[in-house]
């Protein structure tokens, strides 16, 4: 098979992104770099055949390579596991820069453990919780825990965020929860229909775990900590007012496309730090 072959297969099926598809799954099967697989050829790898098949029947492109990048790093998935998407990385960055020195956070539904992992990276000094309620999903997360060297800093913890009791205080918690609604579900690509509905959605207005971390965790931040989770474009105005309510004072983020995508917020009128 050759590039444009693969492309205009991908294409046909309608993949939305058939070139980049197409190099990724070449590069990968054929073991050789993107640039060699732009290049052209004849490319013959069984296991490439079946990728692009999978993928022509939309597959994930992630599950498919069983990888997928994060804040530059790159991490081991399966389908048992959320795959990471770019707008995350804006509640990782300010993980990043919040946390003072020698931190401590909780990463809650930590899924493939990219967040934590990723702030880890980025700050040797920290050390953080990740709270995972499904097992083979909690296993990637040691996996990438390992292979990034930082599972002597990260304790991951098999429980649900919303009966779980941890021990000690964070200076942050973080969240990338469910928050697809139930009616939002049925309009999602046939890709994300394919990733784990529990790791999208709380099966009702997309709230439900708002309603339990603002209610449940702040007993567990230090003075001046600050609690701050990913959002629906569209949930801006109902979480902070779930924010408020726990007597917290809320700031809404905007990803680069201006879509409101985290709440980030601190106790006792304090101002969080905004990157």
């Amino acid at each position: 098979m050759t590039l444009p072959e693969i492309e205009a297969r991908l294409s046909a099926a309608g993949v939305d992104s058939p070139r980049f598809d197409a190099l990724e799954l070449i590069a990968h099967f054929e073991h050789i770099s993107r640039a060699t697989a732009l290049a052209g050829g004849d490319f013959q790898a069984p296991a490439l055949q079946d990728a692009v098949d999978r993928r022509c029947q939309r597959e994930p492109l992630a599950y498919i390579l069983g990888q997928w990048d994060f804040m530059g790093y790159t991490f081991d998935l399966s389908p048992d596991c959320l795959i990471p998407r770019s707008d995350t990385e804006l509640l990782c960055s300010l993980l990043i820069q919040g946390l003072p020195a020698g931190g401590r956070f909780a990463d809650l539904c930590t899924g493939s453990g990219c967040i934590a992992i990723a702030a880890l990276l980025s700050r040797t000094d920290a050390r953080g919780v990740g709270v995972e309620l499904y097992p083979d999903t909690l296993q990637v997360a040691h996996r990438n825990a390992r292979q990034h060297g930082v599972e002597n800093r990260l304790e991951l913890l098999q429980g649900d965020v919303c009966t779980i009791e941890l021990l000690g205080a964070f200076d942050w918690i973080v969240s990338n929860p469910p928050y697809v609604t139930q009616t939002e579900m049925e309009d999602l690509s046939p890709e994300v229909q394919l990733e784990p509905a529990y790791a999208l959605t709380d099966g009702g207005d997309g709230l439900a775990f708002y309603r339990s971390i603002f209610a449940r965790y702040p007993k567990y931040l230090k003075p001046g900590g600050s609690i701050a989770v990913e959002i629906g474009w569209q949930q801006g105005k109902a979480v902070c007012a779930i924010a408020r309510a726990a007597g917290f004072s809320p700031v809404i983020l905007q990803d680069l496309e201006g879509r409101d995508r985290v709440v980030s917020c601190s106790l006792h009128g304090a101002c969080p730090n905004i990157i």
